[in-house]
């Protein structure tokens, strides 16, 4: 069983705002806070990008960007150069043709920035977050940007296009790309959290095994021995890499599955307590309100109330 697959599945991710930006000559932009992690797409020329936290990164014709915090991200001519910001305003002056046009046309070589807003399910949308390292660079040249490019811009063409099951193909689309990028960083340099734990290959396999059979009363000990570790090793490096403890990701994990399921109407409390590994909807229902901080029964209701 594939951990991260199962992980962005059940975020449900889908892009919910596609836009394109041009600039030439002196130019300066700063992106509006965004409610969810953001992609950029360079598609023509070079920028730079820079933002609160982080030092200016230059981006050329194929470089992606995926931001898990969008707060003042900016685009601009030059790494220290002045920005403003992109607002309805900003927005309204500038738009010709679908995209924003920005900078002294005729005054230099274009850059073209594509961006998406990543929407997940209300229901686990903070797992994303906790996935993503703050900001993910790939250059252009690697070969995973090659592969981020034929995404996008399949994602581009059915973003414009209302052929039946148009939401459908965006959803896995997007899946596909962040697992992309996810693997990417997974291998690439140590993250705490559920990347940390895919890096070691026996740390892998244990994931995998949860999710396998999520209602399954793994122990410390059994996960252990399933991986060939003795059983201190592995309950100090999973908690190292992961950041939590082997039986506390168990049931994070029960509840990321719950909480899903209880915001679809789908299965009683009893239905549900079995299928995550409880012996009864009582107990479930108070493990459950421990964690999240109401009942199951009162959740979907509390969770749009708390968005409305």
């Amino acid at each position: 069983m594939d951990a991260l697959a199962d992980v962005i599945k059940l975020l449900r991710p889908a892009t919910v705002l596609l836009g394109s930006m041009v600039a030439t000559g002196r130019w300066g932009v700063r992106v509006p806070e965004q409610p969810g992690p953001t992609f950029y797409f360079v598609t023509q020329g070079r920028c730079w990008f820079r933002t609160s936290d982080v030092e200016p990164v230059e981006l050329q014709d194929g470089s992606y960007v995926l931001s898990a915090k969008p707060l003042s991200d900016s685009f601009l001519s030059e790494p220290n150069g002045r920005t403003e910001l992109s607002d309805d305003a900003f927005k309204a002056r500038h738009t010709m043709d679908g995209e924003i046009r920005i900078g002294d046309e005729g005054t230099g070589p274009m850059t073209r920035v594509l961006g998406g807003l990543i929407q997940c399910d209300p229901a686990n949308a903070d797992l994303l977050i906790g996935l993503l390292p703050r900001l993910v660079h790939v250059p252009a040249t690697e070969k995973t940007a090659m592969r981020l490019r034929a995404l996008v811009s399949i994602i581009l063409e059915e973003a414009a296009d209302s052929r039946p099951g148009r939401d459908a193909v965006l959803c896995r689309l997007i899946e596909v790309m962040l697992i992309e990028t996810l693997r990417r960083e997974a291998a690439w340099a140590p993250h705490a959290g559920l990347l940390g734990g895919l890096a070691d290959p026996q740390l892998a396999q244990a994931l995998g095994h949860i999710h396998a059979d999520v209602a399954r009363g793994w122990t410390v000990g059994e996960l252990a021995r399933r991986v060939g570790m003795s059983r201190s090793v592995f309950a100090r490096r999973f908690s190292e890499a992961v950041g939590v403890a082997p039986v506390e990701y168990l049931l994070s994990w029960r509840m990321a599955l719950a909480k899903d399921v209880l915001l679809r109407g789908r299965g009683t409390l009893d239905e549900i307590a079995e299928a995550v590994g409880y012996k009864s909807a009582s107990a479930f229902s108070t493990a459950f309100s421990h964690r999240v901080g109401c009942p199951p029964s009162e959740y979907a209701s509390s969770l749009q109330a708390g968005r409305g």
